[in-house]
């Protein structure tokens, strides 16, 4: 892959687009069908446990996604002809798996806490940890070829990931599980995924390993311990941000858990799937223009047209909510939740301005800068300390989180044109 700009290959960018569109949008298809099937077979309560620590795994796989851009914006730059960053297969990997069993051990140390506070078993929690080994791998695979511009092997890999998850819930459906068998069949998805993900990225590790300078620059201490070093210093400030994202996309199904009643909180979950549904809808758009983000000569091209198509599409998704509502709750969760549909625009609203947000947090990791991770985790805490004091209702959570993320918006777009504008007085 050239580092030739991607206005002048339009055809490409278009194949890319619709490749990476079909597979996330199937993906994410068939992750809320994972919650769609689950609605039909479990109880509210035991739906709200399910969709909390799930969106535990989301938030805990935060290191991961910094990962993952981290390899994607090292091999956009090297594809570029930047060779300043060192790149080998097996230094990727380890790292990996050092990063994974990190987290699996924080989590299984932190499981009486989130236990108790989500009101489920330790054995969940436990589960839940396990699975984010192949998971870690798995983002650390897509991260090569999303800066390889490889968009349809990672499109594949996308939807395998949904695919296990809607068999997940078909087999738990089948087999008559509870919240415990759910996530585990959850977790041996992970694998099967990992393995999938492993095979399509092999025809580039070769590339991988010519990119790794053959000495290190401090030959008296061990190779591995040096590249260790850097990619954790560049994957610690690629989680700024990302870590804001993921927290403010996921805390409102946690905030709703403990703050409203179950059966509210169920409920709450089948409105939250219209905000993924927007969210994760649009996330390829952040994953097709952030290899040209991480490209001097495209950053600015790539940001505006990414920005662009998320607004326009995001528009017609909330109007179609707005229209739409009542007929969608029902479709999605069942008569149970037609109450839901009224307020499906809010939810679909706060969606697309978290994919405005992830677009402008994408930006900001691409030119390893973290201004709009400080801001969104500014904009966490606002969401946290305001839901704990308006949460009357469901209406009262969703508002309060849709006000904070349309203002992490407005700050997101004053960050980075300061920092366009720096540039082009640079240039």
């Amino acid at each position: 892959m050239t580092g030739e700009p991607v206005a002048a290959r339009p055809r490409t960018v278009a194949r890319s687009g619709a490749s990476l569109l079909v597979g996330t949008l199937f993906s994410n298809l068939l992750s809320y069908a994972f919650f769609a099937v689950l609605s039909r077979t479990i109880t509210t309560s035991d739906l709200g446990a399910v969709g909390s620590i799930i969106n535990v795994s989301v938030l805990a796989s935060v290191p991961a996604l910094g990962l993952q851009l981290v390899a994607a914006r090292m091999v956009a730059r090297a594809a570029a002809g930047d060779r300043t960053h060192g790149l080998s297969a097996s230094a990727l990997v380890r790292f990996s798996l050092l990063l994974s069993t990190v987290l699996v051990v924080l989590l299984v140390m932190a499981t009486p806490f989130v236990a108790q506070i989500l009101d489920v078993d330790r054995a969940v929690v436990v589960v839940l940890a396990a699975s984010l080994v192949p998971m870690t791998l798995t983002y650390l695979l897509q991260g090569v070829l999303q800066g390889h511009e490889r968009f349809a092997a990672l499109a594949v890999v996308l939807s395998a990931a949904g695919v296990a998850k809607f068999l997940a819930a078909t087999v738990a459906t089948a087999l008559s599980a509870g919240v415990l068998g759910i996530i585990g069949l959850f977790a041996g998805g992970w694998l099967v995924v990992a393995a999938l993900a492993l095979a399509l990225t092999r025809p580039s590790w070769a590339l991988l390993a010519r990119d790794t300078p053959e000495s290190s620059v401090h030959d008296h201490v061990p190779r591995w311990t040096t590249t260790t070093d850097q990619l954790a210093r560049s994957v610690a400030l690629a989680v700024v941000p990302t870590s804001g994202l993921f927290f403010l996309s996921s805390i409102d199904v946690i905030l709703a858990r403990v703050h409203l009643p179950p059966d509210d909180s169920g409920e709450y979950i089948i409105g939250a799937l219209f905000t993924k549904a927007a969210f994760w809808g649009m996330s390829f758009l952040a994953t097709l223009f952030y290899p040209g983000m991480a490209q001097h000569h495209r950053r600015r091209w790539a940001l505006t047209r990414a920005l662009g198509i998320t607004v326009l599409i995001g528009a017609s998704g909330v109007v179609a909510s707005a229209v739409l509502g009542g007929p969608l709750a029902t479709l999605v969760g069942g008569q149970g939740y037609a109450s839901v549909g009224p307020l499906l625009w809010r939810f679909t609203a706060l969606g697309v301005c978290l994919s405005l947000v992830q677009v402008l947090a994408y930006a900001g990791v691409a030119r390893a800068s973290a201004p709009m991770g400080v801001a969104m985790w500014g904009a966490s805490a606002v969401a946290v300390l305001g839901v704990a004091r308006w949460h009357a209702s469901i209406v009262d959570v969703v508002t309060v989180l849709l006000v904070v993320a349309a203002g992490l918006v407005l700050a997101g777009l004053a960050i980075e044109g300061r920092s366009l504008a720096r540039a082009d007085t640079d240039s």
